[in-house]
C-alpha cells in the first residue's frame, strides 16, 4: 500500500467511483444497475466538501479537515465503510487507520416521535416465521417484482401487500412485506397468478412461493416492511426493546461546519453533483437505457486528480483552473451541458457552454434481437388515496453499431399480463412485439402483453 495523505486518498475514492460505475456499463448484457446507484448516492452529501477540503490551506489544515470528511463519509453505515477500504485498496492507499473503529449499528431506528421502524434483516427460518405471525401472506397479493441483472448474477425484488394479524389502527393504509433477494437462480413468474405467498429457507437458500405455480428462488434474501403501523406487531414491540434512543443514535450534524468551495470551485462541483445526480438516475429502471452513463465516465475521468491539480494553483489563478475543469467536463458531454443549462439563469457563464445541437436520438422502436437485463412488474393499486395503474418496464441489452451491448428501456402501460422465465436472461434470443403494446422475447420466456389505450379528449376553451 502507498502512503498518502488523506487528501490524495479523498479523491481517489472519486477516480475509484467512475471505473467502478464504466465498469459496471461497459457491456449492457451485465449492467449493474444498484451499482451504478450505489456508487453515485456516495456523492450526494461528499462532493462539495471534496472540492472545500481540497481548497484549505495550510497544508495541516487541510490534511486535518480530509480525514475528519472521510470518517465523516463512512459513518453512513458498514457497507459504505467497506467499499472505501476496499476501492481506496484498489487505488493502491491504505485507508482504514484513518477511520477509527467503526460506528455501532442498530438494525431498526426512531422516528421524532420514539417509534420504532424496521431496517432489512437477513431473512432465516424464524424470520420467515415472525413475518407469518405479523401478516397474513396465504392471501397476500403482488404489488411489486422486479429481476435483474447485477453483474454475473441476477437479484429481485418482491413487494407483496398482505393483511396485517395484529391490531392496528383504522388508517386503511396497505402493509407491504419488501424482500430483495441476492445471487437469484430461478424465476417463475405470472402477473395473473399472483395471489397468494409463503416464504421459507432451507439449504438451497430462500424460496419465495407465488400463487399456484410462481415462486423466486435465490441464495439469500433480507426482508424490510413499509407499514407504518410495524411498531404495534409482534417483531415491533421486540424490536422496540432492543433499539436505542433516537438521541444515542442519531448522528451529530458535522457537515455545518466543513468547509465549502467558493467561486469557480463551486461552480466546477455544481458540474460535478449534476453529473452524480444524471448518473444516479437509472435508479428509476425506466431511464437506465437514457442516461449517458459511458459519456459521463469519459468526461469525468481522473477527475479527482483535476480537482487537486487545480486546487493546488496559486490563489490568483485557482479560479481560472476550475473554470477550465468545468468547461472541460462539459464539453465532454453534451447531455450534462443541457442538464446544467436548465439549472442556471442566463448570465452564468456554465450557461453559455450548454450545447444547442440535437440530443441523442432515442432508440427506433423494439430490437429484433436482444437479451433481457431487467423485468419489472407494478400491479394496478392504489397509495395514499391515489389510484395508479398497472404499469411494466423492460430493460434490454442489444447489439450496437461498435460491436458492444446498448441498454434499451422500454415501459408498457397497463400491462393485463406479463410472464417471466429465469431462461430470458441467459442468452440474447430474437424479440418481437409492438411498442407500448406487447412484446415476446424468444419463445416465450417473457412475454406482455398490454390494453390498448384509448385516446384523450381534450376539452379547448372558448375564445
Amino acid at each position: 500500500m502507498t502512503e498518502a495523505s488523506a487528501m490524495s486518498m479523498f479523491a481517489a475514492l472519486l477516480d475509484r467511483s467512475f471505473v467502478q460505475i464504466r465498469d459496471s456499463a461497459a457491456d449492457g448484457r451485465f449492467f449493474d444497475r444498484e451499482k451504478v446507484i450505489q456508487v453515485a448516492d456516495v456523492w450526494d452529501n461528499n462532493t462539495y466538501p471534496l472540492f472545500g477540503v481540497a481548497l484549505c490551506r495550510p497544508g495541516w489544515v487541510r490534511e486535518r479537515r480530509a480525514r475528519a470528511a472521510l470518517r465523516w463519509m463512512a459513518e453512513l453505515g458498514s457497507q459504505r465503510r467497506a467499499w472505501m477500504i476496499e476501492q481506496a485498496g484498489a487505488a493502491g492507499y491504505g485507508l482504514e487507520p484513518l477511520l477509527g473503529p467503526p460506528v455501532p449499528e442498530t438494525v431498526h431506528h426512531r422516528d421524532s416521535l420514539g417509534r420504532v421502524w424496521p431496517g432489512a434483516v437477513p431473512v432465516t427460518e424464524a424470520v420467515a416465521a415472525s413475518i407469518a405471525d405479523d401478516y397474513d401472506l396465504t392471501r397476500a397479493k403482488v404489488r411489486t417484482v422486479r429481476v435483474e441483472r447485477a453483474g454475473r448474477e441476477l437479484s429481485g425484488y418482491l413487494a407483496l401487500t398482505a393483511r396485517r394479524r395484529y391490531a392496528s389502527p383504522p388508517d386503511q393504509t396497505d402493509a407491504v412485506v419488501q424482500v430483495m433477494l441476492d445471487d437469484v437462480w430461478d424465476v417463475r413468474f405470472d402477473s395473473g397468478d399472483g395471489a397468494g405467498a409463503t416464504l421459507t429457507t432451507g439449504a438451497d437458500g430462500v424460496e419465495v412461493r407465488i400463487g399456484a405455480q410462481g415462486h423466486l428462488r435465490a441464495a439469500s434474501a433480507v426482508v424490510t416492511f413499509d407499514d407504518p403501523s410495524w411498531h404495534l406487531s409482534r417483531r415491533g414491540r421486540a424490536a422496540d426493546a432492543d433499539t436505542p434512543n433516537r438521541s444515542t443514535t442519531t448522528r451529530r450534524p458535522r457537515e455545518r461546519t466543513r468547509p465549502k468551495p467558493r467561486g469557480a470551485a463551486s461552480d466546477a462541483a455544481f458540474v460535478l453533483h449534476q453529473a452524480m445526480l444524471e448518473i444516479r438516475s437509472v435508479r428509476y429502471a425506466k431511464l437506465a437505457g437514457s442516461a449517458p452513463l459511458r459519456e459521463l465516465c469519459h468526461a469525468f475521468a481522473d477527475a479527482g486528480d483535476g480537482i487537486l491539480a487545480a486546487a493546488a494553483q496559486p490563489r490568483s489563478e485557482r479560479d481560472h483552473a476550475f473554470r477550465q475543469l468545468a468547461e472541460k467536463w462539459i464539453g465532454a458531454s453534451p447531455e450534462l451541458a443541457r442538464r446544467i443549462a436548465r439549472w442556471l439563469p442566463d448570465g452564468h457563464w456554465l450557461h453559455q457552454l450548454s450545447r444547442t445541437g440535437p440530443h441523442r436520438p432515442a432508440a427506433a422502436g423494439i430490437p429484433t434481437q436482444a437479451q433481457l437485463t431487467l423485468a419489472g412488474y407494478t400491479a394496478a393499486h392504489t397509495l395514499y388515496g391515489t389510484p395508479h395503474d398497472a404499469a411494466a418496464v423492460i430493460n434490454l441489452a442489444a447489439p450496437d453499431d461498435d460491436n458492444g451491448w446498448t441498454l434499451q428501456s422500454l415501459e408498457f402501460p397497463r400491462p393485463t399480463r406479463l410472464t417471466l422465465d429465469a431462461a430470458a436472461f441467459t442468452a440474447p434470443d430474437t424479440v418481437s412485439g409492438t411498442p407500448d403494446m406487447s412484446l415476446i422475447l424468444g419463445s416465450g420466456a417473457l412475454t406482455v402483453i398490454c390494453h390498448k389505450l384509448a385516446p384523450r379528449h381534450h376539452d379547448t376553451e372558448a375564445p
